[in-house]
């Protein structure tokens, strides 16, 4: 039984529309995933967990640490998810997709994607990559809101990938992920983009052992949907690979003529 999370996905769960993603509905076994699922951190006692639909973290590492006890199954799926082999799986799987998206970008690197190496976020290290996979959750909802509106990530990122553990008792409604298409040229205000700038071209439904990863291209636009009032939190697992340089220039392509209020959060989660 595979423990990777790219370990069930075929060249069908591959797309190059809107922009490159990978999307599965049944990442893992579902044995292994029920196991995972069962010992998800509680977040309940965070600090946070009382403010209405915000995202909350805390990194994948201490699946090898006492700080916070987790169980051993943890240690074992990040233990591989942090590695260099994983990232060498993502490159293999999107394959051509990451040339045609940036043909500059083993130039700009110096080196092959090949030979990257690999540190995780928060340890310090000499590598041309940092893999953060955090434990997020979106806060319970006491009034109807979007926790993150149309967006792209930071240009640093390669990729972001989300990895769903919708609980069984979940009845919410929304917290769904959009995928976008441009209906206008690119353009962005930091990293958000304008409702009407964009239409939505599929939804990807907030559902247990649902994975999608997307490479973080200027068309890689998306956003959460709308989530009514719940006493739930949306679980869901992180996925990034983060350079020191950006990939692109974001900076070029902003839009000075029409300001506009952006209050929907920071750039580093959905």
């Amino acid at each position: 039984m595979t423990k990777s999370i790219l370990g069930r996905v075929t060249p069908d769960n591959v797309h190059d529309d809107p922009f490159p993603y990978i999307l599965t509905t049944e990442a893992l076994d579902p044995e292994y995933y029920e196991e995972l699922a069962a010992h998800y951190p509680d977040f309940s006692g965070h600090p946070g967990a009382s403010k209405n639909n915000v995202s909350i973290s805390m990194s994948g590492l201490h699946a090898f640490s006492d700080e916070i006890p987790l169980h051993p199954v943890w240690k074992e799926f990040m233990a591989f998810h942090y590695s260099g082999e994983f990232l060498q799986q993502v490159i293999s799987t999107l394959g051509d997709l990451i040339p045609e998206s940036f043909p500059d970008l083993e130039t700009q690197l110096g080196k092959k994607m090949q030979d990257l190496t690999v540190v995780p976020r928060h340890i310090e290290g000499d590598a041309d990559v940092e893999i953060h996979i955090p434990f997020r959750v979106n806060t319970p909802v006491t009034e109807a809101s979007r926790v993150r509106s149309k967006h792209v990530d930071s240009p640093k990122k390669l990729f972001n990938g989300l990895f769903y553990f919708r609980a069984p008792e979940d009845d919410c409604i929304g917290g769904d992920l959009e995928i976008c298409r441009w209906k206008v040229g690119r353009r962005f205000n930091d990293v958000f983009v304008k409702d009407d700038w964009a239409d939505v071209d599929d939804i990807v439904p907030y559902r247990a052992n649902t994975f999608i990863m997307f490479l973080n291209t200027p068309d890689s636009v998306h956003g959460v949907t709308i989530r009514l009032p719940t006493p739930h939190f949306r679980r869901y697992i992180g996925f990034t690979a983060e350079f020191k340089q950006p990939v692109y220039d974001l900076d070029a392509l902003q839009d000075n003529s029409t300001p506009w209020a952006l209050t929907l959060g920071p750039n580093n989660n959905d």
